[in-house]
């Protein structure tokens, strides 16, 4: 720990070298000076190390270049303003943080890992700007970074990424309320909103979808518990992790009730009958869980039941890509608004808001409203 923090502390020093071009007489001599081959800039900042061109050929000028690089490194706090956190520490400990309170607060692995990925992309951007606080992040910064996602094809990826950064702008920057504004609102293309509509299983392609679990899965335990998961989603439009870590104490009484595991949001319902002793049947003897052994990682649990259900959807002749068990949430959604339930009811069923479910199901709602004004008498003369 000691070496480590000698490090951070150690003045960092900026030095010339020359890249040499291949037919250069004095390749093989970084530091030549009489040659007109492009002149870079190198120097280790916080244990890491970092490049940057001169861009110029002349090594005077980049002797200038190198003096304003070295200053704005002796004096960290140069050109900073009053919106600075020295609190914070560099960037790179700012992102550090930030997601250490995630974990604090008992965020997901994957959830952890996305903001790892993310923020690190973000600050490995900003580094290669020399700008290594949050103080030095300027609205030109951000709109350039995000200038950059263009090679993430998902509007939705992108819309969580920005929510992410935003988040940290918020924790690291004081002035978080100048900076914000440059990142608006990202707009979904036609191809993201045409992955995202729902896309609920018709009865004959549930029954279809039932019929093939057995050919798929030969062993008869196998196949019992494929059919009561599917008949569980479909039912209840509980999300594949919840299912998966699903208890038998949430069954209790006949009733389903869950808080979910991505929203803590209370899910309950009423089971039907069947449908409650069939979960209870497949349990295995597991004392505690329905579908997991409570020993390997839920998202490795997750994970192999996603792959089976691929497998099964593929087999079927059913599956599309980029939405799989996601379909069966669709599915009790569909069935729910065919029945009449109002929103307020699914919603409190799948342990969402009513904003939440206009926003993903405005399809699904328009074509049952059509369906029922179909049926009001109109006046006839």
């Amino acid at each position: 720990m000691a070496c480590h923090d000698e490090n951070m502390n150690r003045r960092s020093v900026v030095a010339i070298y020359v890249r040499h071009g291949g037919d250069c007489a004095f390749e093989g001599k970084p530091f030549y000076r009489g040659c007109q081959c492009p002149k870079w800039l190198r120097w280790s900042f916080a244990g890491k190390q970092y490049r940057k061109a001169a861009d110029t050929r002349a090594w005077g000028i980049a002797e200038e270049r190198r003096a304003e690089q070295q200053a704005a490194l002796d004096d960290p706090s140069a050109n900073r303003t009053a919106d600075s956190r020295p609190d914070i520490g560099t960037l790179a400990a700012a992102i550090e943080t930030f997601i250490k309170g995630k974990e604090g607060r008992n965020f997901t692995a994957p959830t952890i890992g996305k903001l790892t990925y993310q923020l690190g992309v973000f600050e490995a951007f900003m580094s290669a700007r020399s700008k290594f606080f949050p103080a030095d992040i300027t609205v030109a910064d951000l709109i350039e970074y995000r200038s950059t996602w263009n090679t993430w094809k998902s509007g939705v990826t992108q819309r969580k990424a920005q929510t992410n950064l935003r988040a940290l702008i918020r924790f690291c920057c004081k002035n978080y309320a100048e900076l914000l504004p440059a990142l608006g609102t990202i707009k979904l293309t036609k191809e993201d909103r045409r992955r995202l509509e729902p896309k609920p299983f018709t009865e004959a392609e549930l029954t279809r979808l039932i019929h093939q679990v057995p050919k798929t899965f030969p062993d008869a335990t196998k196949a019992a518990r494929m059919t009561a998961l599917i008949h569980c989603m479909v039912s209840t439009g509980l999300a594949i992790r919840d299912t998966i870590q699903l208890e038998r104490d949430s069954l209790r009484d006949g009733w389903l009730r869950i808080n979910r595991q991505k929203t803590d949001k209370l899910v309950k319902q009423r089971l039907d009958p069947a449908l409650h002793a069939e979960l209870l049947a497949v349990t295995n003897g597991n004392p505690k869980y329905v579908f997991w052994n409570g020993s390997s990682l839920p998202n490795s649990a997750v994970g192999i039941w996603q792959h089976d259900l691929r497998a099964l959807m593929e087999y079927a002749g059913l599956w599309i890509k980029g939405n799989l068990s996601h379909r069966f949430r669709d599915t009790a959604v569909d069935f729910w608004l065919g029945a009449g339930c109002s929103l307020t009811e699914i919603a409190a069923m799948l342990g969402d808001t009513v904003s939440v479910l206009e926003e993903h199901y405005l399809s699904l709602i328009s074509k049952r409203m059509e369906e029922r004004l179909a049926k009001v008498p109109v006046r006839t003369w």
